[in-house]
């Protein structure tokens, strides 16, 4: 599309430059979201012998109770994020102790870990938030119609992508018997 185009201008009123530009760029966060999650599990996850992350998880589950009191629209949001964050702590306790016996097989569960966590600790973070916007709310301060978004914006989430975090589960806890099920020589063919 680049070389149909032709020249400076042309390449930019047609947009084909950004398709090109997203095709190179895409190979490097793919390699890059693959090295950070390989340093969340490998270096941060056992950090203080993982009591880091456990700390967190803490801070996470510590959240419930606020959710619980909150009911109505936070139910949905409450839920998830508790199956949510039990995915977690068992992905999390899985993980550093096969790291101890077998560091591959720790490995093999990065890239999935490191969505489970993003997507736990988004759907608390958003959480957090609508729970703070319901109580401005309540005393009168504030945009409304923005707070009440809010609450609407973490409950999409915890229904409709938190979810995924715990269905990551089973790829994190996988380990190395289908990575390595076809020898390396067959691969090349």
């Amino acid at each position: 599309g680049v070389q149909v185009h032709g020249g400076m201008g042309f390449i930019e009123e047609t947009g084909a430059a950004q398709h090109m530009r997203d095709a190179r760029i895409a190979p490097i966060y793919e390699g890059t979201n693959g090295i950070q999650a390989m340093d969340l599990v490998m270096r941060k996850l056992p950090m203080q012998g993982g009591a880091l992350i456990a700390g967190y998880i803490a801070e996470m589950r510590a959240l419930d109770a606020a959710l619980a009191e909150a009911g109505g629209d936070f139910a949905a949001i409450r839920a998830n994020l508790t199956t949510a964050v039990d995915a977690l702590e068992r992905a999390s306790q899985w993980l550093l102790t096969t790291m101890a016996g077998d560091p591959n097989g720790a490995a093999a569960g990065c890239s999935p870990f490191m969505k489970m966590f993003g997507l736990t600790a988004g759907g608390y973070l958003l959480a957090k938030g609508a729970l703070a916007a319901r109580a401005m709310l309540a005393a009168g301060h504030g945009d409304d119609a923005f707070l009440t978004d809010k609450i609407a914006t973490a409950r999409f989430f915890a229904e409709q992508l938190m979810p995924q975090a715990a269905a990551q589960l089973p790829a994190v806890t996988a380990g190395t018997d289908l990575l390595y099920a076809i020898p390396p020589e067959r691969l090349s063919a």
